[in-house]
């Protein structure tokens, strides 16, 4: 079993670095807090004896030898820095699950067959450097390094520089060979919640296409030139942003369509815009169903394009297919909710984990529990301790039957 008081303290403490006055977090990645968050997951790591590493991509990795010294390790964690003002369980509840489930090992004197290794990947939410996942698609070799840590923020500080400010550009080369990766994570939807289901096993991801809309018109002053004149890009980007809710709503109750990011680059309140941009996110369990949602998103803007006398330009910046988790992962925490009395829910991730990344390379599952009405990315974020003991001991036992068996 694990202990669930040391748990419970962990999580208040970490969740007190970057905290706001609305009790979430402010955490971007490599930033101070970030950093704050790392010292205190390495010194955790130093009191439970474990072996720290750091990668080139700044992920820290720490690992409790198996029986086979050589074997590929099974590797659990997820990540800890946040979105802009957001809450404090979706990427620290699995970092801290992680390490609590090595350190139950440790108590109940359970040597692994295999090592476990304890990951907190970098730059997860993408909130400050884009894209997101960014460290775990280098370990995962769909990025390369160079380019991951080229990546940069709105101030044009790249993740190179800010690893070095921090003090964690790591030596280790990203990459190597695994026996698999388990992540717990807050459901960040309500289908568990309405089920009243305090676990849920994550079946596999849907896909997800993020594309860069740019809207071309005119420049001009915002006073002489009559309105039916104008080429005003931002007034037709408007239209364009409106119109997403209802082609998604046309297509069916699985299409996710978002406009999270805009920006004019004029930037004045006197000059009608001859520029828009904004960033159109597409999701669907089916590649089929994601292709479709872009063209009508193209046909639509093209269209209003037209109406408006505008040029618009279509740019994807990344993309992700469905998938599926491995069966025999999700087998493994099925058996363990049912050996610890929870009931359990099959069902898609709609969000972007780690988990798809790694998916990529070795057996990989994503367990998730219950988050109050499906909040996340907010300060309201909420998942109760209950919930969170439950999964961090269901990851213990699925961990504990893989590692055990090699």
């Amino acid at each position: 079993m694990i202990d669930q008081d040391r748990f419970a303290e962990r999580f208040r403490e970490m969740s007190a670095i970057g905290r706001t006055r609305n009790g979430g977090v402010h955490r971007l990645a490599l930033t101070d807090e970030d950093k704050d968050c790392r010292d205190l997951l390495k010194s955790w790591c130093k009191e439970v004896g474990l072996q720290l590493q750091v990668d080139r991509m700044g992920s820290m990795f720490a690992t409790l030898a198996g029986r086979d010294l050589n074997a590929p390790p099974l590797l659990i964690g997820s990540h800890l820095d946040s979105q802009p003002y957001a809450g404090a369980f979706d990427g620290p509840l699995g970092v801290l699950a992680g390490l609590e489930v090595i350190e139950a090992l440790i108590d109940h004197g359970i040597t692994p067959e295999i090592p476990v290794q304890l990951v907190n990947w970098t730059n997860e939410e993408g909130a400050r450097f884009r894209p997101p996942l960014v460290a775990s698609a280098v370990f995962a070799g769909s990025t390369p390094l160079e380019h991951g840590l080229a990546s940069i923020d709105s101030d044009g500080v790249s993740i190179k520089e800010e690893l070095k400010r921090i003090g964690y550009t790591g030596s280790v080369d990203p990459g190597w060979k695994i026996r698999g990766y388990l992540e717990l994570h807050i459901e960040q939807g309500t289908a568990l919640e309405k089920a009243d289901v305090p676990i849920g096993i994550v079946t596999g991801g849907v896909g997800l296409t993020d594309i860069r809309v740019q809207v071309f018109g005119e420049d001009t002053h915002a006073g002489p030139l009559s309105m039916r004149e104008r080429r005003d890009a931002l007034v037709g980007a408007a239209e364009m942003i409106a119109s997403v809710p209802n082609l998604a709503i046309e297509d069916g109750e699985d299409a996710r369509m978002t406009v999270g990011r805009i920006s004019v680059p004029s930037d004045s309140h006197s000059v009608v815009p001859g520029l828009a941009e904004f960033t159109l996110d597409i999701r669907h369990p089916s590649g089929v169903g994601l292709a479709r949602l872009e063209e009508k998103a193209r046909v639509r803007f093209e269209t209003i394009a037209v109406e408006r006398r505008l040029e618009v330009t279509f740019e994807k910046l990344w993309q992700y297919p469905p998938f599926e988790f491995d069966p025999d992962f999700r087998l493994a925490i099925a058996s363990a909710a049912r050996s610890n009395g929870y009931q359990s829910l099959e069902l898609p991730s709609r969000a972007g984990h780690d988990a798809w990344n790694m998916s990529r390379v070795a057996p990989s599952a994503l367990i998730f529990i219950p988050c109050k009405d499906g909040v996340s990315h907010n300060e309201k974020e909420y998942a109760s301790m209950e919930h969170m003991v439950a999964g961090t001991q269901v990851l213990f036992d699925a961990v504990k039957a893989i590692v055990m068996n090699g």
